[in-house]
């Protein structure tokens, strides 16, 4: 009975000391666009845990589609990149292909592809993405030195669909956008989405308006060709001054390129 109690005894003062699993870190998943907001971004990139990804960042369109799924902080580090050369062996071709010309037989043509690596510079720009909230759908607007540098604006499929356009309210004062289709107001830091209603391949009247003491102010006004293929973000800010001028950023997107097919090949003669 004093060994039953004397193990119980042991076996409740060694508990506290066995080891305890370690939480893992929350992850995400997100398909990520980028902007710059200032100048072209290059020799830049983000890591994928350990594998890094290089970017090149416009000002005047997104970039393609960046799958990450890595840690919920996203941080942008400048990247050093090296050329890697790949060698295509020109024998297997001719075996693929015997009707094509056929090149020298043992020639290696040589084609290069660029791995990329962080400098080891602290992230000059970073954000916090929210985690546990399955795949995240967002368009990134990077800013060097103003505060983490990203602001993240939610895209989640079918919000802005191409042929639409979405416009951005990043004055402190409201605005109104003048469409064909109705006048949207949107409210300091606000955004909203909608079709102009002008006809594919047609030109149609935008205009943005300020409101003072209940009285309109025109601040832009001008003619906007129309694609249903294209998407358009408007960028609206504030212009130094005290007199509500805005300045107009707009950023087209569109579809990727639909990936070539290889040819099929011809059916034997008498085969449909």
């Amino acid at each position: 009975m004093k060994s039953k109690i004397f193990l119980f005894a042991f076996a409740a003062w060694t508990l506290p000391f066995l080891p305890v699993p370690a939480q893992e870190a929350p992850r995400i998943d997100a398909r990520l666009k980028f902007l710059s907001m200032t100048q072209p971004l290059m020799d830049i990139g983000l890591m994928h845990d350990k594998k890094a990804e290089g970017l090149v960042i416009a000002t005047d369109m997104l970039t393609d589609e960046v799958v990450y799924q890595g840690p919920t902080r996203l941080e942008l580090l400048e990247m050093k990149s090296t050329a890697v050369p790949s060698v295509i062996d020109s024998t297997k071709e001719e075996e693929n292909d015997r009707k094509k010309t056929k090149p020298t037989q043992g020639v290696r043509a040589k084609t290069s592809t660029r791995q990329y690596a962080p400098v080891g510079t602290p992230p000059f720009a970073w954000i916090d993405l929210p985690a546990n909230e399955g795949r995240l759908h967002l368009i990134l607007l990077v800013t060097p030195g103003l505060g983490n540098g990203i602001v993240a604006l939610s895209d989640n499929p079918g919000s802005s669909p191409m042929g639409s356009n979405r416009y951005l309210n990043l004055c402190s004062f409201p605005i109104v956008i003048r469409l064909p289709s109705g006048d949207l107001n949107i409210g300091p830091k606000g955004s909203k989405t909608a079709r102009p209603g002008a006809k594919n391949n047609e030109y149609y009247d935008l205009q943005i308006l300020t409101t003072e003491e209940e009285k309109e102010r025109l601040v832009y006004s001008g003619r906007v060709f129309h694609m249903n293929s294209v998407r358009k973000l408007y960028l609206i800010s504030e212009a130094q001054g005290e007199s509500k001028r805005i300045t107009l950023k707009v950023v087209e997107d569109r579809d990727a390129p639909a990936k070539a097919q290889p040819p099929t090949a011809a059916p034997p003669k008498g085969v449909k």
